[in-house]
């Protein structure tokens, strides 16, 4: 029943985010602007000038990076030293407030008011989206620097294994989940960004770079995920947890996998489609088909507007699911399942 239950709310889900984009069109409610299309006939008319990279790679490199400082964050959380730990802590929150203030300083600069000509419609909220995940991002990373001060005051050593346990994760699982996070959260704005970017300025392509190699990159780390899972199977979840509670938070963690996974290759069928490369830090990936104007709307309104709807509510869901299982129903080991 529990299985049937999920795929049936899986389907569900999947369709509305599949209609989703035929049904705008269909009504004329998210057809590309005039801008929009102006763009979009001006990408496919230079389809071939987008495979450069900045000088001495620096665009590649800074991805390389962030990589290197997410899997670095997610190795130290999950550390046997409790030191460690706390560097790891600091690591994230310096990476999640260096995002909160990187917005902000766009902000000072003027960059989210002069932006390109609004590719749909709901392009024209995007600037004050950016502005409320500065300060969400703000208010996270200096949350998670108090979180570093209270890691300060422990001195346990965290004994874990490679594999999953019955009662929780291993270490493998820990560092691939907490690095898929740290890079798919920050991906969210990012990936705003680059839709606001004017097509004249100086870095809007190395910006792309850094982008797609991080969005490729948690393609592969997904896909490592499922094929560890299989190898080591998850632990079971609480019993203390009601059946309503046990479906509800596995359809979530179906849905985050769905959008892990959606989110990359919507991306690339909608760049290779308005014919510009895809990129794995130093390499590009091959344009599979030919451009083509009228199949960048649809794949574009999945990308940039069915999916971010469902990743907030989903992403919402799933902290507060957390959140009620660790303070509102007293599970201590709620969150100890996954992270110390």
């Amino acid at each position: 029943m529990t299985r049937l239950f999920r795929n049936v709310v899986l389907l569900i889900v999947l369709s509305v985010v599949g209609l989703t984009p035929s049904l705008a069109l269909a009504e004329g409610a998210l057809a590309p602007t005039e801008a929009g299309n102006e763009m979009t006939a001006k990408l496919i008319e230079n389809a071939a000038d987008n495979d450069h990279r900045m000088a001495y790679q620096a665009d590649s490199v800074a991805g390389v990076v962030v990589l290197v400082a997410a899997l670095l964050a997610a190795a130290w959380l999950n550390h046997a030293s409790p030191s460690r730990r706390v560097v790891g802590t600091f690591l994230t929150a310096a990476m999640t407030l260096g995002i909160g203030l990187m917005i902000g300083w766009l902000h000072l600069l003027g960059a989210l008011d002069h932006v390109r000509p609004p590719f749909l419609p709901t392009d024209d909220f995007k600037p004050n989206l950016m502005r409320l995940m500065g300060v969400a991002f703000t208010l996270g990373g200096l949350f998670l620097l108090l979180v570093t001060y209270w890691q300060t005051k422990r001195s346990d050593v965290l004994a874990l294994q490679s594999a999953n346990e019955r009662e929780r994760y291993g270490r493998t699982t820990r560092v691939i989940h907490w690095t898929t996070a740290v890079l798919f959260v920050a991906l969210i704005p990012m990936g705003i960004f680059t839709s606001m970017i004017p097509e004249d300025v100086w870095y809007r392509q190395g910006y792309y770079v850094v982008h797609k190699s991080l969005g490729l990159t948690v393609l592969v780390l997904v896909a490592y995920r499922l094929i560890w899972h299989w190898i080591s199977p998850t632990p079971v979840l609480d019993s203390g947890h009601k059946p309503w509670e046990r479906r509800s938070a596995h359809s979530a963690h179906v849905l985050l996998y769905v959008l892990m996974i959606g989110f990359p290759i919507t991306g690339f069928v909608m760049s290779t489609f308005g014919g510009k490369y895809s990129h794995f830090f130093f390499w590009d990936t091959p344009l599979f088909w030919a451009p083509d104007a009228d199949l960048i709307v649809p794949w574009a309104l999945l990308h940039k507007l069915a999916l971010p709807v469902l990743f907030y509510v989903v992403f919402a869901a799933h902290v507060a699911g957390a959140l009620k299982h660790q303070f509102v129903d007293k599970h201590d080991d709620a969150f100890k399942r996954m992270v110390t």
